[in-house]
């Protein structure tokens, strides 16, 4: 059962500094990327928001349009916080904002891992690998 969940925009310098200590966390540390790959010039086209649990910031994500459509990115979840759905919430919000604002845009496509798949699957999204095989 989900606690006190509420989702904001990463608009301050503030927010963004929670934003890049989750995905420094999950990327850097956990995943071992590389920092200079995990952190682009997109960040500042992009629009970032997070997921607080009780006011304390727990996931992340961004988006941003680009020819294709939009394109969702840097979904993460510290790691104490995965399992309760927080990933799915946050997605299903980062659409919901990006079509609100993009009303042309009518594709939405990310690039996952393939340990996370099931979850983009769950969400109505097909692999691109298994349709170009």
């Amino acid at each position: 059962m989900m606690s006190n969940i509420k989702i904001i925009q990463a608009d301050s310098p503030a927010l963004i500094d929670q934003v890049f200590a989750i995905r420094t966390e999950v990327f850097v540390h956990e995943q071992k990327c590389l920092p200079t790959e995990e952190f682009d010039e997109l960040d500042a086209v992009a629009q970032h928001y997070l997921l607080l649990e009780n006011e304390l910031a727990v996931a992340t994500g961004r988006f941003r349009k680009t020819d294709k459509g939009i394109k969702i990115e840097r979904i993460a979840t510290l790691n104490q916080y995965r399992g309760k759905g927080f990933a799915t919430v946050l997605l299903n919000h980062l659409m919901e904002v990006a079509h609100a604002i993009y009303t042309d845009a009518n594709c939405f496509y990310l690039h996952a891992q393939v340990s996370v798949k099931p979850l983009y699957e769950k969400l109505g999204f097909i692999s691109l690998m298994e349709i170009l095989l």
